[in-house]
């Protein structure tokens, strides 16, 4: 499903816009692919107005009008939920690099899960909705969901959720984690690591889906020797609430308590999403890469520089399917 690639970037597209609206001279970091499969699981049991705006911010509507169901006891799959899945099951299984996610969602206990809505979500997300205790263990909560993150991220993310990011009045809480480690596959040479200097200003935010396209396509693409510059990276993007940005992008009824419809997640009403908290984080090393100082370009004649030295836009890509699983700012490394 290809569709399911441009929709991901859009998203990401999206959500990097509203970000950079107030703040374009700080790092920034997140994974569209990761947000968007967590925001699904909330969509999955969304209906009237709240599935709609859900489904237009992040570009699933078309998707979800031409496909049809691949699963009859979770008609509301329609292929686009296993379609997720798919990719984020292919890119962890990703053997150059270590992807770990959680992803969870957290309804108040007095909202219990229709059980219907908890078997689709295990059964396409492999995930376990759970119902927590936010009103009258507030802090006991917040240390669980801790440790659940910090375990399902083999330690990579630790108290995610800091001490006053919950309130006693929460409903449905979405946490979303992933954290990636990879190495290059031609590694730097070490006696070549220097510090330089990182010249500042402004990062373009004109970035599309069809201009991205166009860029990684064959007819753009060559083989070249480079001679390259580029900072280390080791970044940690953390989103306490993303509630203020997807409200700008539209989807406003699913965290209104008079309007929001999520009556495929739990009967009698009144739920609605309280917090979208995600992290992501990035590190990249030089370590065991395919090739070593001993047989890299360093001899080839005439190679093009390539010097990283001021802020600069990254992608992480899943090569076979374009799909974009990291999106990065590097304004001060």
């Amino acid at each position: 499903m290809a569709s399911l690639s441009a929709a991901n970037a859009q998203f990401c597209f999206d959500v990097f816009k509203e970000i950079n609206y107030d703040d374009t001279t700080e790092n920034l970091f997140f994974s569209p692919l990761s947000l968007l499969s967590t925001l699904a699981m909330v969509l999955f049991g969304a209906r009237g107005n709240s599935a709609s705006q859900m489904e237009k911010v992040l570009h699933l509507n078309e998707l979800t009008r031409t496909a049809n169901s691949s699963n009859t006891r979770c008609e509301q799959d329609t292929r686009v939920h296993s379609h997720i899945q798919g990719f984020l099951s292919e890119i962890i299984k990703s053997s150059r690099s270590q992807v770990h996610m959680a992803s969870g969602v957290f309804a108040e206990e007095a909202h219990p899960f229709l059980p219907k809505y908890l078997d689709c979500i295990e059964q396409l997300y492999k995930v376990k909705p759970q119902n927590v205790d936010f009103k009258n263990n507030l802090e006991a909560t917040r240390t669980q969901i801790n440790a659940w993150i910090e375990n399902k991220t083999k330690g990579d993310i630790k108290n995610l959720l800091l001490a006053d990011c919950l309130t006693s009045s929460d409903q449905l809480v979405l946490v979303n984690a992933i954290s990636f480690r990879g190495t290059w596959k031609y590694a730097f040479q070490k006696d070549q690591t220097t510090a330089m200097a990182f010249r500042l200003h402004e990062v373009t935010n004109e970035i599309t889906y069809e201009k991205l396209s166009n860029w990684i396509g064959s007819a753009s693409m060559k083989d070249t020797a480079v001679v390259l510059y580029l900072p280390q990276l080791r970044l940690d993007g953390h989103h306490e609430d993303l509630a203020s940005i997807l409200t700008a992008l539209g989807m406003t009824d699913a965290f209104d308590h008079s309007r929001a419809d999520l009556s495929g997640i739990t009967a009698g009403g009144g739920l609605r999403v309280s917090k979208v908290i995600h992290k992501a984080m990035l590190e990249v090393t030089e370590s065991d890469s395919e090739f070593t100082s001993t047989n890299q370009t360093s001899k080839v004649e005439n190679p093009e520089i390539f010097k990283v030295d001021q802020p600069f836009l990254f992608f992480i890509l899943h090569r076979e399917t374009k799909m974009i699983l990291f999106y990065g700012r590097v304004c001060n490394p």
